[in-house]
């Protein structure tokens, strides 16, 4: 590993004379408090830093005090979601007043403590917002703790203990899979590095917080991938960084050194961003598209691990105006982590353990990118863990049932809509299968049951992927998911991405019966027929031209429903194309991404197994092979003869079944 100054290294003459700035901290003091986070030291090369590398943070840190500390005290029977933010908040009035030694940061900073204090129960959204609250207080406790009379830092100390003991008592530490655990942890284990020395139960709290953090750490996916999508992946995160930083600055544990996943895992919002938009993302799961992404996350990465991908991701995340951890991004952010743009990077991405991939035709802001998943709710690693059954399995309660699904954005515009954050967790919200009117195992309720997801073997997967840089094509095997009343044999779907702008779809199903089978594409917008065997789905001036070309006797209907999911507007409209008493069928489609009205639909024919399609000066031909013509489950059934495919592969995987 590369060695690098520290921030005070790099400016140690000024940093000495820094360190006799730091507000009213005795000899004594400077010892033990700060220690969470902030350091002296830190603390005293962050004070140099807000007119040189760390000014455009320190303006929005200051700024969000200056509003943070003017707001309002709401009146709160308890730690509400909608409360949440205040924990998340709070510590800006704690690095204000340390940073400049202005009395008002210190009274707000006791008011908002007082107002939580005074509040009778910290419940909120299953131990959330008594996290959020718990993490915000034990951090101004520290940072303030020679600022605040010995009553307020006792009635601290005895409300944070008696808060972690119902932590302890109902945590989710079942679902080592979802953010309420990573939550739980962060504050637990605050707690324990708050009050070491001065709580006597503040050591069994540490060690309870780092078993857990250990349980995370082994289970964690190990392609950097987040089962519950970007949103929660972010939300966790966003506390459990915390408490790691936390343990290194006191010095109770590095566990960067020993997490491969958080080494890996900044790659994950930054392949599912959305091109021209990178403060929002692919939908994968309960995942809302636009919400806040805090860049000290990335920062953090980026400075432990030396990634300039995850520093330029970082600086792409930030906002002109403050919001609840821009006290983080100040105190995090290294500018010696030169940013990186992705440009470099390759533009598929496999999480080859939760099995998802993400494709682009480039870095671009007119890139079109899909998203696709099939794989077990807790990633092929944990899925084969013995004690996933034992346990009651590792989570994650913020996935769906959307195997074999994919979304696709194209112009600035979703043309095929995954849902994103429902509270009614249904197969038939996403682009993929339903047979015989059913859908996939964990379906139907608020929370997917992620047990009974996990309940069916073999569990799905991806069998194939491969990228150059003409196509990218990804083989999803569906296995059992489907529930038995589906009665479904095999469910394996080719998607094969002819670059800049067509996708085509091949799905081989075989039922244990005669069957009913309903291809499923959904969009925001209406979805029109426009000729004989196809449709387009319009998003303001984007299109995207739908061609069914098999099974040739399918019915095509356009349905309209109503959905409460985040990315929609109150409806989803479906194109459902339905073959009917059937035990063995083939769906062959073909869509295109179209940047306005006026634009030309592909010229598509097939004939004798070969599929021609002309569009955008090119002419692709391509072999659509039988099923009884491959001899394994992992081998393509489309292959691409013109263009003729370049010989340098950027990717390939197989992934070999029995």
């Amino acid at each position: 590993m590369i060695e690098r100054k520290s921030l005070t290294e790099k400016y140690m003459p000024l940093a000495l004379l820094g360190t006799l700035l730091v507000t009213q901290i005795s000899a004594k003091t400077v010892a033990e408090h700060p220690k969470l986070i902030l350091t002296p030291e830190r603390l005293a090369a962050l004070k140099i830093s807000t007119t040189t590398t760390h000014e455009h943070l320190w303006k929005l840190a200051v700024q969000g005090a200056e509003e943070f500390s003017r707001g309002p005290i709401p009146e709160m029977a308890d730690a509400h979601n909608r409360y949440r933010y205040i924990g998340d908040t709070m510590p800006v009035l704690g690095l204000a007043y340390l940073m400049t030694g202005e009395a008002d940061y210190l009274e707000s900073a006791r008011a908002w403590l007082s107002a939580l204090l005074s509040v009778p129960e910290w419940k909120g959204s299953s131990n959330l917002g008594r996290s959020s609250w718990v993490l915000g207080c034990a951090l101004l406790y520290d940072w303030l703790y020679d600022a605040l009379d010995e009553e307020l830092r006792t009635r601290i100390r005895e409300r944070l203990h008696s808060e972690a003991l119902m932590i302890i008592d109902q945590p989710h530490d079942w679902r080592d899979l979802s953010n309420h655990f990573l939550i739980e942890t962060a504050a637990l284990g605050m707690v324990g590095l708050t009050f070491s020395g001065e709580v006597d139960e503040a050591e069994a709290f540490l060690t309870k917080a780092d078993n857990w953090a250990k349980d995370i750490i082994e289970h964690a996916p190990q392609d950097g991938s987040w089962g519950e999508g970007v949103q929660y992946w972010l939300y966790g995160l966003s506390h459990f960084l915390k408490f790691l930083e936390a343990a290194k600055t006191t010095g109770y544990k590095n566990y960067y050194l020993e997490y491969d996943w958080l080494r890996k895992t900044g790659y994950f919002p930054i392949y599912f961003s959305l091109p021209g938009a990178p403060k929002e993302v692919m939908t994968l799961s309960d995942c809302r598209s636009d919400r806040y992404k805090p860049p000290f996350i990335l920062f953090l990465l980026a400075s432990v691990y030396e990634n300039g991908h995850y520093q330029y991701y970082g600086n792409q995340l930030l906002l002109s105006e403050p919001h609840q951890y821009n006290w983080m991004d100040f105190i995090v952010y290294d500018p010696e982590i030169t940013p990186e743009s992705p440009e470099n990077l390759p533009t598929l991405k496999h999480f080859s353990d939760n099995d998802f991939v993400s494709l682009r035709t480039s870095w671009q802001e007119d890139a079109t990118a899909i998203g696709f998943r099939c794989g077990p709710a807790p990633g092929h690693r944990n899925q084969a863990d013995p004690l996933r059954v034992e346990e009651g399995g590792f989570g994650p309660g913020h996935g769906h049932p959307d195997i074999n699904s994919f979304c696709l954005f194209a112009h600035g515009e979703w043309l095929a809509v995954d849902p994103g954050y429902t509270h009614h967790k249904l197969t038939a919200n996403h682009n993929t299968l339903l047979v015989n009117g059913h859908g996939q195992a964990g379906a139907g309720g608020e929370w997917m049951d992620y047990m009974e997801f996990e309940a069916r073997e073999p569990a799905p997967a991806i069998l194939r992927v491969e990228s150059n840089r003409s196509y990218d094509y990804i083989l999803g095997d569906a296995g059992n998911i489907y529930v038995d009343e589906a009665k479904l044999k095999t469910f394996r779907r080719h998607l094969l991405f002819l670059k800049p702008d067509i996708v085509v779809i091949t799905d081989d199903l075989e039922g244990k019966t005669e069957s009913l089978f309903e291809w499923l594409l959904n969009a925001r917008e209406a979805i029109t027929q426009v000729g004989e065997n196809q449709y387009e789905i319009v998003r303001n001036e984007a299109r995207l031209w739908v061609h069914p070309i098999l099974p040739g006797d399918y019915h095509g209907s356009i349905k309209e429903r109503e959905s409460d999911a985040s990315e929609l507007d109150g409806k989803i409209v479906t194109l459902n194309l339905a073959v009917d008493s059937v035990a063995k069928t083939r769906f062959l489609v073909v869509l295109c991404a179209l940047k306005n009205s006026v634009a030309q639909a592909p010229d598509v024919s097939y004939k004798d197994g070969t599929l021609k399609i002309k569009h955008g000066g090119k002419t692709w031909e391509v072999d659509v092979l039988k099923s009884a013509q491959v001899a394994r489950p992992s081998d393509a059934v489309m292959i691409v003869k013109a263009p003729q495919p370049p010989m340098h592969q950027d990717y390939f995987f197989t992934r070999e079944t029995d």
